[in-house]
């Protein structure tokens, strides 16, 4: 029976991220929280050994520093704010239950699942754009940004079916970013659009590195992709919002160094901001609950009462000084530590690639909006470490 549960816990964590998130987000969220609590209680006495992995103790440990800088700039009260990192601490179990699971049924799981999640996510995003007539798909799953946000990186992981699969069928789990790119498209969100350049550039730098393609290959899909982005345009690609919201960013900075349009001003300002809230407290920031209003009262224009400053780096720096700066350090680079520093084996390689690529997509998409501390994108980020558990493990 517990042997049954262990195996059964991380498989609805995977389905609850990878299948549902794109589409039901809350209920996908409930679903994996429920699983990683769970995992706590099944995940003994392999656990104690797990902790000294990347993947589990450089979250914890950032954790911890959160958790000191919090409690020392709001007291007891601000220890709430770890709340926003709750789904972090589900890493742990998840890592540990995932280690003695059958690892290669569920890595293709795993890309089976993201292939179906991302394919919903498109889906919706066109239904939602032909019945509606808006410009920016996803409110009807959640938050446009989000929605992207989380469809371009489980679109992302469906790539795990690739390196797991030896058929010619594999390539069939390359239809999963086209999909997420789908769903960008059609949510207008700079941001996310932004990423996907990103994480194809890191995914040609680390693949080349790691010299899993010959340069000549590499020089030949640049000019396919040059062909095939040309041909977008041509045949009116620029007139989808999040192209066309981009394309009129680049012509604004071309011309007066910098996006003029009113979402980017009041995002800068919210940085300016944040950045003064940090040098007044850079030790231990300002606490999760007040360092917005703090961030607000010393910016050139006020921005209001938003609950985050649209940025991952200034939201750690201005609520927990330098502890949540390098909090956030341990946190993006847990994933890639881990997949690095595991054991030599056939596809770790390629396995280095893709988590190096998921990782700066949620950098960069992380650099224009709030993504730790928001739940359904949290916990997609808890799910990508624990994916890379699964591929770190031994053979």
């Amino acid at each position: 029976m517990t042997q049954g549960l262990r195996s059964i816990v991380p498989t609805i964590a995977l389905i609850a991220v990878l299948a549902m998130a794109p589409v039901a987000p809350e209920a996908g969220n409930m679903l994996f929280l429920v699983a990683g609590a769970l995992g706590f209680s099944l995940m003994w006495p392999e656990a104690i050994v797990q902790v000294r992995r990347p993947i589990v103790w450089m979250p914890l440990a950032g954790l911890v520093l959160v958790a000191t800088a919090y409690g020392i700039s709001a007291g007891a009260n601000g220890l709430v704010g770890l709340l926003y990192f709750a789904p972090l601490l589900a890493i742990w179990p998840l890592v540990t239950l995932l280690q003695s699971s059958g690892r290669p049924q569920l890595a293709l799981l795993s890309g089976v699942l993201a292939l179906c999640g991302a394919s919903g996510a498109a889906i919706m995003a066109m239904f939602e754009v032909q019945s509606t007539g808006t410009t920016r798909a996803g409110g009807l799953v959640a938050n446009p940004i989000h929605f992207a946000d989380v469809a371009l990186l489980v679109g992302s992981t469906a790539l795990i079916g690739a390196l797991v699969v030896k058929a010619r069928w594999r390539f069939m789990f390359g239809l999963a970013p086209v999909m997420a790119l789908i769903a960008v498209l059609l949510s207008g969100t700079r941001g996310a659009v932004v990423a996907v350049v990103a994480m194809l550039a890191i995914a040609v730098v680390t693949a080349v590195l790691h010299r899993l393609f010959s340069l000549r290959l590499m020089l030949a899909l640049g000019v396919c992709l040059i062909v095939v982005v040309a041909g977008f345009l041509v045949l009116g690609g620029a007139q989808i919002s999040g192209v066309q919201r981009v394309l009129a960013d680049i012509a604004a900075t071309l011309s007066s160094g910098a996006p003029t349009d009113g979402s980017t001003a009041l995002r800068l300002q919210m940085y300016l901001g944040g950045f003064r809230a940090f040098l007044e407290a850079p030790i231990v920031g300002h606490g999760p609950l007040a360092f917005t209003a703090v961030a607000d009262g010393l910016a050139d224009t006020s921005f209001g009462g938003a609950p985050h400053l649209h940025n991952d780096l200034a939201d750690m720096a201005a609520s927990a000084g330098l502890f949540g700066v390098g909090a956030y350090i341990l946190f993006l680079l847990a994933p890639v530590v881990e997949i690095i520093r595991s054991p030599e084996k056939p596809g770790k390689r390629a396995n280095v690639v893709l988590i190096a690529t998921l990782v700066a997509g949620f950098f960069t998409m992380g650099l224009t909006n709030a993504m730790f501390g928001i739940l359904t994108v949290t916990v997609t980020f808890a799910a990508i470490c624990a994916i890379t558990g699964l591929l770190a493990a031994p053979e």
